[in-house]
């Protein structure tokens, strides 16, 4: 987009000069390129900062994270036997498990964040760190309700014999 302006500019610039003589014409053509040359460079220096991962970050500071990442994953374990003892439906529980580790998540995007790491991969790590959660206590739920009704249909067989 700075570039299209910069051509702009320098399209605009050279209609105004066509009254001028061509040498300050091509001066003023070569000023434009050096100021976009440097702006180019600039813009590029931005862009280069900005893209940092977690991969670029310190190995202390990727350490942290890692931890971070273990302790979500032992609470959705921990919660997840406890919540499950509770008798209730496979919504509720997964609902309240992903609501009690949610502070885990909020540490992690807290501290890539504070490490400079892009704020969108930081907001794409955490949504698929969420939803994998999701869908592993989904299925997990579902394969426990249908371990529960093959039981009763058991039960219920042998009952009949």
């Amino acid at each position: 987009m700075k570039k299209l302006t910069f051509v702009l500019l320098a399209l605009s610039m050279a209609v105004t000069a066509c009254d001028r003589d061509a040498e300050e014409v091509s001066s003023n053509i070569e000023s434009i390129e050096n100021t976009a040359i440097e702006v180019a460079a600039e813009t590029t220096s931005d862009s280069e900062e900005a893209l940092i991962s977690p991969a670029d970050m310190s190995e202390d500071a990727q350490n942290v994270m890692y931890q971070i990442i273990f302790d979500y994953n032992q609470c959705m374990m921990s919660n997840r036997l406890k919540f499950t003892q509770q008798g209730q439906s496979a919504q509720q529980t997964g609902n309240e498990i992903m609501a009690s580790c949610e502070t885990h998540m909020d540490s992690l995007q807290t501290h890539l964040l504070a490490n400079d790491v892009n704020e969108s991969l930081v907001i794409g790590m955490t949504k698929k760190m969420r939803s994998r959660a999701a869908r592993q206590l989904m299925t997990q739920g579902m394969n426990q309700m249908a371990a529960q009704a093959a039981a009763a249909a058991n039960a219920d067989q042998m009952e009949a014999e």
